[in-house]
């Protein structure tokens, strides 16, 4: 997982990346914009799916 962060060292995001034989999934969060790719191994075909807003929750397990 690559976390990204201010100047102030606060969390504003983070990026991770899953592998399986037949699929690659990178999932992206930077402040309120949420962005999952996925790409079949087998065909090339690439799936991108964007989400706008508040995620469901908190990104570093905290309470809000």
């Amino acid at each position: 997982m690559l976390v990204n962060k201010d100047n102030s060292g606060r969390m504003i995001g983070w990026q991770e990346t899953y592998f399986s034989a037949d699929e690659t999934v990178n999932v992206s969060v930077l402040r309120n914009v949420s962005t999952i790719m996925s790409r079949d191994r087998n065909t090339g075909k690439v799936e991108t799916k964007i989400f706008f807003g508040q995620l469901p929750m908190p990104a570093n397990g905290s309470k809000r």
